[in-house]
């Protein structure tokens, strides 16, 4: 009977139907599939490439190859989602990248071409317009809501796996809010057991009633399959993404201008909280939207736009996933020497990257030809440094170093701090102490949080 029970209540979640006959029971979530496949497509992409030495390939294997000697057609797939009226399409950025034509084919078999209307490389998404008729209607998939998604939620993958055509498996929520998967430094990721093999990229990830709650974007992998790790960018993330696309052609996320930390149970009955909940800011970026709003060091910020915020990772959520936030009043909660404080805060745009001051290291030293460029808040953002963190970072290197005897062993990301024991504030720093020598230098950089010494002579 408690068998049964617990049959009869896995029904009723999924809010699918059941066939009962000589005592068998048939749990099915056909419902929530037939809901959204069709709105899921398969999308393959081409890519000419050149190549120059192609002329030297054995003649039998070029007869293999798609084009001539001169130029070869890179094929690839993937999959996407119809989220949109007329042919708005969502799917990751790496299924269509550098792609010269794009074609959608739908699960009907009515295959469109499509045009790229945005990017957003931070997260890995990208959103197509197809070119289907006017007044043409097509399947448009439901969003659904990431933010309640619990671990133990049933969700099901479907994407185009290998090429195989439409799938679908099934999974679990195995943790949400991901945010240490070296995936992005934007965002919280749903993590599944669901499998999701290459092709699936860009897919949907639905609930038990059918809404989308993630786009399938990656996996984690020693073999090059499904190990049972795999990844979705929530469904609050990707629908504000698409809608800004759609909108503007591009992607503008606001920024706060401050840092915290999550509060400790301890920290919170010194501060008179009582539990540990918020944002105990910890730094404040002089000019920032938190700098303007009064926002100051200690401040703990409770609830952003009037909803609670737990911790900086959610905070960030908040920030991102909430749609007209930039330019606009916006409230903000904060506990401050014992009492509640509302805020308002004008949320802008985070500032672009410094590349004007960005600087190609010439002359006879172990960096010539390695281009750096100073930090600021859209750079250690991408890095994932502390806002205030100030100083050079490397942001490329040549394939072959014009003085290569040197074999300096930098790469993009390392921060340069010091040569022969001079700081190295600025780009022009570092080229002044690169010449100011020329017979040893001492280079220190730091890595992953690890400091690295290297002398050169």
């Amino acid at each position: 009977m408690r068998l049964w029970g617990l049959l009869l209540a896995l029904l009723v979640v999924a809010g699918s139907g059941f066939a009962a006959g000589k005592g068998d029971v048939r749990v099915s979530f056909a419902s929530a599939v037939k809901a959204t496949a069709p709105s899921v497509v398969n999308i393959y992409s081409t890519k000419v490439l050149n190549a120059p030495g192609a002329a030297k390939i054995d003649p039998v294997l070029n007869q293999m190859m798609v084009g001539s000697v001169k130029e070869r057609v890179e094929k690839s797939l993937g999959s996407g989602v119809i989220v949109g009226e007329g042919g708005i399409v969502v799917t990751n950025l790496h299924v269509i990248a550098g792609a010269d034509s794009v074609k959608v084919v739908l699960g009907n078999g009515e295959d469109y071409g499509a045009r790229l209307l945005g990017t957003d490389e931070k997260l890995d998404l990208a959103v197509l317009k197809l070119d289907v008729p006017r007044g043409a209607h097509l399947p448009v998939a439901r969003w659904g809501d990431s933010d309640s998604l619990e671990v133990g939620d049933v969700v099901l993958a479907l994407g185009n796996p290998f090429g195989i055509g439409q799938s679908v498996s099934m999974g679990v929520v195995s943790a949400v809010a991901r945010s240490n998967a070296a995936l992005s430094p934007y965002g919280q990721f749903i993590q599944t057991d669901a499998s999701i093999n290459p092709g699936d990229s860009g897919g949907a990830l639905i609930d038990s009633t059918g809404a989308v709650v993630g786009v399938t974007t990656a996996i984690f992998t020693r073999s090059g399959g499904s190990q049972g790790i795999g990844f979705a960018i929530p469904a609050a993330l990707a629908k504000t993404v698409v809608a800004d696309i759609a909108r503007t052609g591009y992607v503008v996320r606001p920024w706060l201008g401050a840092e915290g930390q999550a509060m400790s149970d301890s920290v919170a009955a010194e501060l008179g909280l009582g539990q540990a909940r918020g944002v105990l800011l910890t730094d404040v970026v002089e000019g920032s939207p938190a700098d303007k709003a009064g926002l100051r060091k200690g401040d703990v910020i409770l609830r952003l736009a009037g909803q609670e915020v737990s911790d900086p990772a959610r905070l960030n959520d908040r920030i991102l996933a909430t749609p007209n936030l930039l330019d606009k009043p916006t409230s903000l909660v904060v506990w401050r020497e014992g009492r509640m404080k509302e805020v308002v805060i004008q949320l802008t745009a985070l500032p672009p990257r410094d590349v004007e001051h960005r600087l190609l290291v010439r002359g006879y030293n172990p960096l010539t030809g390695v281009t750096v460029e100073p930090l600021g808040p859209a750079l250690n953002v991408d890095l994932g440094l502390a806002l205030s963190t100030q100083g050079v970072a490397v942001v490329s290197v040549p394939d072959k170093a014009p003085l290569a005897a040197f074999n300096v062993p930098v790469r993009p990301g390392d921060l340069i701090l010091s040569v022969n024991g001079q700081g190295i504030k600025t780009p022009r720093d570092l080229q002044g102490a690169l010449d100011s020598d020329r017979r040893k230098w001492e280079i220190r950089y730091q890595r992953d949080g690890k400091v690295v010494s290297v002398v050169v002579r």
